[in-house]
């Protein structure tokens, strides 16, 4: 019953997903490694090969990453901006302010790459909490959207 590479892999970026590739691959092989001899011990070997497989159990056990080794986060400031935020929003897309990058919609995951959430995103750039981070156009859209599947779920409810 041993594990798939792929679920291995999932364990492991789930766990160290604020780290670094590097130490997340290395962190891979060991868990690999381990499976490996797991695997080997349930099916049975050899006293040789157990030992073998012993040696590579203690020496695949993934370590954790001390927390006092992490980046620490980066601080923006107003003065670190590229793009003014109250020009930033246009009507045909959004520039992000901390790299200037033209888009439809700032995500969550384009601001990780800035180490900033979305919140602290808007705190920076003294947006409202509720400020829709991307273009005018695509908020009409997506009002018009959530207006059209909302009348949708009322008729459907109101028709059981």
């Amino acid at each position: 019953m041993a594990l798939e590479d792929k679920d291995i892999f999932n364990a492991v970026f789930t766990r160290f997903s604020d780290q670094p590739i590097e130490f997340i691959m290395e962190q891979y092989e060991k868990a690999r490694k381990l499976n490996v001899a797991i695997e080997s011990r349930l099916n049975g070997c050899s006293a040789g090969e157990q030992a073998v497989a012993e040696q590579s159990v203690v020496a695949a056990v993934p370590a954790a990453a001390p927390a006092e080794e992490a980046a620490p986060k980066k601080k923006y400031t107003k003065r670190m901006l590229k793009v003014k935020p109250q020009e930033a929003i246009q009507e045909d897309c959004i520039y992000c302010c901390i790299c200037g990058d033209k888009k439809s919609v700032l995500t969550s995951a384009h601001l990780a790459n800035h180490d900033i959430t979305p919140d602290e995103y808007r705190v920076l750039c003294s947006y409202d909490a509720k400020q829709p981070l991307m273009s005018k156009k695509r908020e009409e859209q997506s009002k018009i959207i959530i207006a059209r599947a909302q009348a949708a779920r009322k008729a459907k409810m109101s028709s059981k």
